[in-house]
C-alpha cells in the first residue's frame, strides 16, 4: 500500500500583479483562519510557505499574535522558515542566499523553531550549489517544482553538490497546487495515480494549497472520504514535510542527481526573466555588492577601532534586498505598480547603505591620530592595488598630492569645477565670491588588507598632475590598445599580440514577449548597430585613458514598424571604454535614451573562439552549459512548455574560451547572455529589453496560455524601459580561463573608493557631511592590517562580524571542480582563537586557540569554508 502524506499549505507571493500592501491585507485575515484551524484541530499541521517575510510583516502589525504563532510552532504544528523570501536561485549571489537563510532561520527560531526543509515550490530553476548551501545550515532535505530535465525524471532523489554535500529531494512535479483536486474533486484515484509516477517509492507527498489559498476546513473529511474509496491501494494521512522526509529517507535505491535544473519539462521556466526589468536587476545587484564588499566589512573594521556596529540597520537593508530577490520580484514579472514599489524599496535601501559607508569612513578618518588630509580605506582582507578616482576640494586651482613619506605623487586631473561657498542671495550680483575648486582625480594606490592609507594636499603653483591629453583614435595601457578606425573598435592584446577587429558592437531585435519571457517577433528584423555617426572623444593620462563614442541609432519604433522595416525611432547612446594602469579589465559604460518599444538591445563581443560551451559563475562556483540546448529541436515533441533557448544567467561573469584564448564579460547588474553567431563566436549580453505586458499568449518561443494571468492582459508600460538608463561592466580578453581571477577582477571593478578628505570648504560631499560628527570616544588606533588573506586560488566571499559581534567571520571558497592543495594562509594583527563555522555561523570545531597566522590547508572541489576569528584581549 502506498502512503500519501497530505500537506496543507498556502503559497504566498507577497507581491506579483498585486502589491505587497494589497497582499498584507489578505494575509492578515488568512492568519485568523490558520490559527483558528490549528486551535480547534480542524487541521493537524500547516505550512506557511517556508518564508518569514510574510510573518515578519504580519507581526509588525499584530505583535499580539506572536504568542499564538510561537505556541503552534513549538508544538510542531505550524511550520515556518527557513527562508526570509523564496529567492530566484539563478541570478542571486551566494552571500545574499546565505544571508536570506540566516535571517529567515533566526526569525523562525525566535518564534519556536525553523523548518529544516529547503522549500522553494515556485522558483524558476534550481541552482547547482544549493545542496552545499543547505547543508551549511544543517538542512538535508529539499522541495521544489520547476526545472527537472527529461533525462532526470525521478520524483524523489538525492541532489548532490561538487563538494560532496547532498539533500534528499522531493520534486513536486505536479505543482504545489496538485492536492487541491483532493478537496474539490472526487476522482481520488486519478489524482494519486498522477502523483505516484516516476518513482518506485511507496512514500508519496501531496501538497494541498495554492496561490493565496484560504484554509481548507474540510480537509479531514475529504481525506477520510478518499481513504474509504481507495481501499487497499493508497492510504492518505495528514502530515508535514519533516515527518514525510523522515519516512522517505528509509527508502532505498533512490537515484543521485547533480547540477542545475532549468528545463521547462513540468512547467514553464521563464529564462526571459534574467533580462526583464534591467533597472531592477541593476539596483539590487549594486545593493548586494555594496553590502558584501563594503558595508559589512567596513562595519567589522570599525568595530576593531572601537566603533560599535549597528546590526539593526544592516539587517533592515538585507531584508529589503531579500524582498527584491523573491522569485517574482527578482524576475520583474509583475504589474507596474508592484515594480514601482520594488524600485522604491531599493532606493530606500540604497540611501541607507551608502549613508552607513559615508558615516563610518568619516568617523574612522577624523578619529585617526595621524593628521593626513585624505584617507582611503580598504575594509577587505586582501590588498587593493588599483587606480582610484576621487574628488578633492581645494582653495587653489593647483595642488600636489603627497604620500605618507611626504613625497609628491602623480595624479591625473580628470575634471575641475569652480564652486562658491558664500551664502546665496536673490540678487546674484550681491553674492560674495568665496571660491574653491572641486577636482576629480585618479591616483594609483596600494592599500593593505583591512587598512587605510593617508595622503596630504599641498596647494601650490607648481602641480605634479598629468594633463589629460586628447589623441585622435586610440587608448592603451599595460594590457590593451583600443583604436577606432573605419567606424569600428579594434582591440590589440599586448600580452599575446593578437589583434581583434570590430571586437565590440551592438545589435537590436524585436521583443514580442512579456515580462516573463523574451520572444522574437513572428516577422523580426535584427539590426546590427555600428558607430558610423559617432562623435569620438579620446583622453589619455598616466593612469586613466578613455575613448567615448556618442551618437544615435535608427530603430523601428514598435513591432509594426519592425514588420515593415521602418526606421522611425532613434536611440541615443554614449559608449565609454576606459583603460586604467595595471588593470586587465576594460571598463565599459553605455548611456542610452530609449524611446523605442518592444525591443532588445545586446552588447556583442566578437571573439576568436568557436565555442561549444559557455561558462558563468554560480553562487559558489561556476558552470559549463552547451551553446545549443540539447532539446532545442525536439522540445515540442517531448512536451516542454517553452523553447529551451540557450539564454543563460550570470551573477558576476560570463565567458567563452579555447585552449589559448579567453573572453569574459564582467557584469554590474546584467544577468542574461547567450552565445550566438554561425560559429558560436559571439558573446551577446543583454543590456535591456522592453515589453508592454505582464503576460502574452501564443508567443513564438512559448506557444500556449499567457504566463501570469491567463485570461487578462495586464499592461506594463514601465517595463518598456523608456527614458535614460546607464549600463556598466567590464571586458577581459586573455589567454586562459581562471575562475578565481575573474572573481578577483569583478571585486576590483565593483569596489568604489572609500575616501574622506578633512576640509571645511565643501560641506556637501555627501548628504551627511553637513552635520557635525564627534571623534570616536573609545577609538583604538592600533588595528593595522587586521586580517590578511593570502591566496590566489580561492575566492573571497565575505568578511563580516559574527552573529553575536564577538568575532569576525571570514568566508572563502574553492570555485573549481578540482582539489586545491595548500590553498594559502591568513595573517592576523594579534593573537586570536580560530573556529571553523558553518554558513549559519555555528561552531563546527576549533582550529586554533591562540595564533597570529593559520594555514588554509587543502580545499575540496567546490568547498565553502567560514572561519570565525576571535581576537584575544
Amino acid at each position: 500500500m502506498k502512503k500519501v502524506y497530505a500537506i496543507a499549505h498556502t503559497h504566498w507571493d507577497f507581491e506579483w500583479y498585486f502589491t505587497r500592501q494589497e497582499a498584507r491585507v489578505q494575509f492578515a485575515y488568512h492568519m485568523d483562519e490558520v490559527l483558528d484551524a490549528l486551535e480547534n484541530n480542524v487541521l493537524n499541521y500547516y505550512l506557511l510557505d517556508g518564508q518569514m517575510s510574510i510573518v515578519d510583516d504580519y507581526l509588525s502589525s499584530f505583535p499580539e499574535k506572536k504568542t499564538a504563532i510561537k505556541k503552534f510552532v513549538t508544538e510542531k504544528r505550524l511550520f515556518i522558515g527557513p527562508w526570509y523570501t523564496q529567492i530566484d536561485e539563478m541570478v542571486t549571489s551566494g552571500e545574499s542566499i546565505v544571508h536570506n537563510l540566516a535571517i529567515g532561520s533566526q526569525i523562525a527560531n525566535d518564534l519556536g523553531g525553523v523548518m529544516k526543509v529547503a522549500y522553494l515550490p515556485d522558483s524558476f530553476g534550481q541552482g547547482q550549489d544549493m545542496p552545499k548551501i543547505y547543508n551549511g545550515f544543517n538542512i538535508y532535505s529539499a522541495v521544489f517544482w520547476r526545472g527537472m530535465p527529461k533525462e532526470k525524471n525521478a520524483r524523489y532523489f538525492y541532489w548532490n553538490s561538487n563538494d560532496g554535500s547532498k539533500v534528499l529531494t522531493a520534486n513536486i512535479k505536479n505543482g504545489y497546487y496538485a492536492g487541491v483536486q483532493l478537496v474539490e474533486n472526487d476522482d481520488f484515484k486519478d489524482l494519486l495515480d498522477r502523483v505516484s509516477t516516476d518513482t518506485e517509492s511507496d512514500e508519496l507527498v501531496l501538497p494541498i494549497g495554492g496561490d493565496q489559498r484560504s484554509v481548507d476546513y474540510n480537509l479531514k473529511d475529504r481525506i477520510n472520504l478518499a481513504n474509504e474509496k481507495l481501499s487497499d491501494e493508497y492510504i492518505i494521512r495528514e502530515s508535514n514535510y519533516p515527518q514525510y522526509f523522515e519516512n522517505l529517507k528509509k527508502v532505498k535505491n533512490l537515484p543521485d542527481y547533480s547540477g542545475e535544473f532549468i528545463d521547462p519539462s513540468a512547467s514553464k521556466i521563464h529564462r526571459g526573466i534574467y533580462s526583464s526589468r534591467a533597472d531592477l536587476k541593476q539596483i539590487y545587484d549594486r545593493l548586494e555588492r555594496r553590502m558584501t564588499y563594503q558595508v559589512e566589512p567596513l562595519m567589522a573594521l570599525a568595530k576593531s577601532y572601537g566603533i560599535e556596529p549597528k546590526q539593526g540597520l544592516v539587517d533592515d537593508i538585507w531584508k529589503t534586498i531579500f524582498r527584491g530577490q523573491a522569485h517574482d520580484s527578482s524576475g520583474g514579472c509583475n504589474s507596474d505598480k508592484t515594480n514601482d514599489d520594488i524600485l522604491h524599496r531599493a532606493k530606500v535601501a540604497d540611501q541607507l547603505s551608502y549613508s552607513i559607508i559615508d558615516y563610518l569612513v568619516r568617523k574612522l578618518s577624523i578619529s585617526k591620530n595621524s593628521p593626513y588630509d585624505i584617507y582611503l580605506w580598504n575594509p577587505l582582507p586582501i590588498e587593493m592595488d588599483k587606480v582610484q578616482t576621487i574628488q578633492v576640494s581645494t582653495k587653489s586651482k593647483n595642488f600636489n598630492i603627497l604620500n605618507n613619506n611626504g613625497q609628491t605623487i602623480d595624479y591625473d586631473l580628470l575634471n575641475q569645477e569652480i564652486q562658491n561657498s558664500a551664502p546665496l542671495r536673490r540678487n546674484t550680483e550681491e553674492r560674495k565670491q568665496e571660491l574653491y575648486y572641486i577636482s576629480t582625480i585618479s591616483i594609483k594606490t596600494t592599500i593593505k588588507a583591512t587598512s587605510c592609507v593617508g595622503f596630504d594636499i599641498e596647494e601650490t603653483d607648481n602641480t605634479n598632475h598629468s594633463d589629460m591629453k586628447s589623441s585622435s583614435d586610440l587608448i592603451e595601457n599595460d594590457f590593451y590598445q583600443i583604436s577606432f578606425k573605419d567606424h569600428q573598435l579594434d582591440l590589440t592584446n599586448k600580452q599575446n599580440h593578437k589583434v581583434y577587429k570590430n571586437f565590440l558592437s551592438f545589435e537590436d531585435g524585436a521583443d514580442a514577449g512579456d515580462t516573463y519571457d523574451y520572444s522574437p517577433a513572428f516577422q523580426d528584423w535584427i539590426i546590427n548597430l555600428d558607430f558610423s555617426d559617432a562623435d569620438v572623444k579620446v583622453v589619455s593620462g598616466k593612469y586613466t585613458n578613455k575613448i567615448t563614442l556618442k551618437g544615435s541609432w535608427k530603430l523601428p519604433h514598435n513591432l509594426d514598424s519592425r514588420k515593415e522595416k521602418m526606421l522611425d525611432s532613434t536611440l541615443e547612446y554614449k559608449l565609454t571604454l576606459t583603460l586604467e594602469k595595471g588593470s586587465e579589465t576594460i571598463k565599459y559604460q553605455l548611456d542610452t535614451d530609449n524611446q523605442t518599444l518592444d525591443h532588445r538591445l545586446r552588447l556583442i563581443l566578437n571573439t576568436n573562439v568557436n565555442a561549444k560551451a559557455s561558462f558563468a559563475d554560480t553562487p559558489f562556483g561556476f558552470i559549463s552549459r552547451p551553446v545549443v540546448d540539447p532539446h532545442l529541436n525536439d522540445w515540442k515533441n517531448i512536451g516542454y512548455h517553452e523553447e529551451p533557448t540557450a539564454m543563460r544567467p550570470l551573477i558576476h561573469f560570463a565567458n567563452i574560451h579555447s585552449d589559448d584564448s579567453s573572453w569574459s564579460f564582467i557584469g554590474l547588474g546584467s544577468k542574461d547572455f547567450q552565445v550566438v553567431g554561425k560559429d558560436f563566436n559571439k558573446l551577446a549580453i543583454t543590456m535591456f529589453r522592453g515589453v508592454g505586458y505582464l503576460g502574452r499568449p501564443d508567443l513564438l518561443r512559448r506557444p500556449s496560455d499567457a504566463s501570469g494571468l491567463e485570461s487578462k492582459y495586464v499592461e506594463t508600460p514601465h517595463s518598456q524601459l523608456q527614458g535614460k538608463y546607464t549600463f556598466k561592466g567590464g571586458i577581459i580578453v586573455g589567454n586562459e580561463f581562471n575562475v578565481a581571477d575573474l572573481q578577483r577582477q569583478h571585486l576590483l571593478l565593483t569596489t568604489t573608493p572609500l575616501f574622506y578628505q578633512k576640509q571645511s570648504l565643501n560641506r556637501f560631499t555627501n548628504p551627511l557631511r553637513y552635520f557635525m560628527v564627534n571623534k570616536a570616544v573609545n577609538f583604538m588606533d592600533e588595528a593595522e592590517q587586521l586580517i590578511n588573506l593570502n591566496t590566489d586560488k580561492l575566492v573571497l566571499s565575505s568578511l563580516a562580524l559574527t552573529k553575536d559581534s564577538s568575532g569576525y567571520a571570514l568566508r572563502v571558497y574553492n570555485p573549481t571542480n578540482e582539489t586545491i592543495e595548500h590553498a594559502g594562509t591568513v595573517e592576523l594583527a594579534k593573537k586570536a582563537a580560530v573556529d571553523n563555522l558553518n554558513l549559519n555561523s555555528e561552531v563546527l570545531n576549533t582550529l586554533e586557540t591562540s595564533t597570529t597566522e593559520f594555514e588554509l590547508n587543502d580545499f575540496k572541489p567546490g568547498e565553502i569554508r567560514t572561519y570565525g576569528i576571535y581576537f584575544i584581549k
